[in-house]
């Protein structure tokens, strides 16, 4: 019967990760009920406890000691005696435990273990007419020592209309709230005082909110519910928030704080956005060289996205053939912007510049065009290039499942000729009676046939139906096939749709504001010679002549904008949405007298590096000197872009 007995058993394994922070803490080992019972420990090191993972929620320290089990009723008082080990490894992480059990289903329940319920750290028995399950009862650890513990603070603007709710952020709320700031790492000593853990507390975060002399920064400790995202404020100690409170109430997560103070900055604008989209979603430790020539930019790069292993996620190394670059940030500006400007001018897009819809061209939806174009566009948005800033407003906001109002639409933007003519013919009538048959009969074929009995004041809104058939209605295929591209880029498109009006001016031409002065002045720092320099005089003579041009390019008074001088410095016509990675270095060069051509202004773009030359004489020198390097940088790029031959 004993060795029937033993076939039975069930074997259970369990892995138990703990952390022990005393060497000199002995461990009590209890032997098994059977003989043949083994137990196997894993050791392996460990971080210092301080040192939190940045993957996981920061452990606890705890003092840890195995409590010794109750004993066994059938066993002799011989088989009892605890088995102490001399020494135990200053850390331990994972300890595997093999235990055997008895059915309760298939034995006598005399002849069960028993063990005693009283012991609140062991494991119980069900009874036998229940299922055979094992359940374990969490221990309650002593805190003691330092804890490293993370802090996140919801802004009260943000959070306030949820606080019936209490959720702890998560996924993206968190990333936002951490790109935002609002989140921290701190080191908690049980020890401290109700107001030293409050003051080191609003340390974290004051420069977040405090923006006046003698402004604190105060806020409210929050709980999260064990088990669950639910969030509550807890009732006070009455010693008040001390370090170990604070500890018990966060337990192994992280602790929730609410500030009292309104932060409308931390809303999440379209520089969090992005930041936060590129670091899910770019790696730039894999990269993708590119060879493309000036003249087939967009048949480069379509022909990239079409490769089987394209990914978005690869940082793009792009050389333009038959030319010499000193890095990689000016070429890939360059060749995002001059690429999504070829990409407008294609098949897949119609109307003015600035304000385009989408065509409906069946040959270009069967051969994936519109998809293509959304995943070009999805590529530079990821890499940092520029965003199409060409859909019409009013498709864009339907696109993104907003209904604006199409009462006052221009139909100067329809550019196609036959429904240009009808739109206008409809907008000006007042008399359904004075509607021309050629009129009703394309009314009708849009899908309007009660335009035939319709009444006069129903006018504007057969107006409006017929614009939002011709805009959206009829290219749905292409736009779902141009979404699908945007999202084949990391969901990129629901991003949009989730933000839409902040990016309006990444998507549209409608927000695109000229640089002003002080916008682009800000742009520079000037790298002087030594003060001592000989150069130094003729180097502060041109930045004053500088400064006097870039007035004149501001009133108008030049024959280049702002934009064109930053297509000359940077190789991108607009500040991109997260900013140039430094700013652009102002240098100077003097004129060799032995030479007897002019040597004109030059750039790096990759650098982001201007060069002047020193001691100009007058302002209008310098502005005559700038304006010819303009104008041949960008006749070169335009003379590239037409037959794809080097100048």
């Amino acid at each position: 019967m004993k060795s029937e007995r033993k076939a039975a058993l069930l074997a259970i394994t369990e892995n138990i990760e703990m952390k022990l922070f005393s060497s000199e803490e002995s461990c009590v080992v209890i032997p098994a009920q059977e003989k043949d019972e083994k137990y196997s420990f894993d050791q392996r090191r460990l971080e210092h406890p301080l040192v939190a993972d940045c993957d996981e929620e920061p452990e606890l320290q705890v003092q840890t000691k195995l409590r010794q089990l109750a004993k066994p009723k059938t066993e002799p008082p011989a088989k009892d005696e605890a088995k102490h080990c001399s020494h135990v490894p200053e850390y331990m992480e994972e300890i595997q435990i093999e235990m055997e059990v008895f059915p309760p289903l298939r034995m006598p329940e005399s002849e069960l273990i028993e063990m005693n319920s009283n012991n609140s750290s062991i494991m119980t028995l069900p009874s036998s007419n229940k299922a055979s399950r094992l359940k374990w009862k969490r221990q309650t650890l002593q805190q003691t020592g330092l804890v490293v513990k993370d802090v996140v603070c919801l802004p009260r603007g943000q959070y306030l209309a949820q606080l019936e709710r209490h959720i702890v952020p998560q996924g993206k709320e968190r990333a936002a709230l951490v790109a935002m700031g609002m989140t921290a790492r701190i080191t908690i000593d049980c020890g401290w005082s109700a107001n030293q853990m409050q003051s080191r507390l609003a340390l974290l975060f004051r420069r977040l909110f405090v923006r006046r002399l003698g402004q604190r920064f105060s806020f409210t400790y929050l709980q999260c519910v064990q088990g669950s995202r639910a969030l509550f404020v807890p009732e006070t100690p009455a010693e008040g928030w001390t370090g170990e409170q604070v500890l018990r109430i966060s337990g192994h997560g992280a602790l929730y704080i609410i500030s009292h103070q309104n932060y409308p900055e931390c809303t999440l604008d379209l520089d969090i956005i992005l930041r936060l989209f590129r670091q899910q979603n770019v790696d730039r430790d894999v990269e993708t060289h590119i060879c493309v020539r000036r003249g087939e930019l967009l048949r480069s790069a379509l022909k990239v996205v079409r490769r089987p292993d394209f990914c978005f996620k690869a940082k793009p190394i792009i050389t333009f053939s038959e030319e010499e670059t000193d890095g990689n940030e000016g070429p890939l500006r360059e060749f995002f912007r001059l690429t999504l400007l070829e990409l407008q001018e294609s098949s897949i897009f119609e109307g003015h510049p600035g304000r385009l819809f989408l065509t409906c061209d069946l040959t270009a939806l069967e051969d994936r065009k519109y998809y293509e174009a959304g995943v070009l566009i999805g590529w530079s948005l990821a890499q940092g290039g520029p965003g199409p800033r060409c859909l019409h407003p009013t498709l864009y906001q339907f696109m993104c499942g907003q209904n604006p109002s199409l009462e006052g639409f221009d139909w100067n933007d329809i550019v196609d000729t036959e429904a240009q003519m009808y739109l206008q013919q409809l907008h000006s009538c007042t008399d359904v009676k004075l509607l021309s048959p050629n009129l009703c009969d394309w009314v009708a074929s849009c899908g309007i046939p009660g335009i035939y009995s319709a009444h006069s004041e129903e006018i504007p809104a057969i107006y409006m139906r017929l614009v939002k058939n011709y805009i959206y209605h009829r290219v749905t295929s292409m736009i779902s096939q141009f979404i699908n591209g945007l999202n084949s880029c990391g969901e990129l498109w629901d991003m949009v749709q989730s933000h839409w009006e902040v990016f309006v001016p990444v998507m549209t031409n409608t927000q695109q504001q000229p640089l002003t002065l002080e916008e682009f002045k800000q742009l520079f720092t000037v790298c002087y010679s030594r003060p001592d320099s000989q150069l130094r005089a003729a180097e502060e003579a041109t930045v004053r002549h500088w400064e006097t041009v870039l007035t004149l390019v501001s009133g108008g008074k030049a024959d280049f904008s702002f934009e064109d001088l930053l297509i000359f410095i940077t190789g991108t016509d607009h500040l991109p949405p997260l900013g140039f990675p430094k700013m652009i270095s102002l240098h100077f060069y003097s004129q060799d007298a032995s030479t007897s051509g002019v040597r004109l202004p030059y750039a790096s773009t990759c650098a982001l590096e201007l060069f002047l030359q020193r001691g100009v004489a007058r302002a209008a020198d310098l502005l005559a000197l700038l304006s010819r390097a303009v104008r041949e940088s960008l006749c070169f790029t335009q003379f590239h872009g037409e037959d794809g031959c080097k100048k």
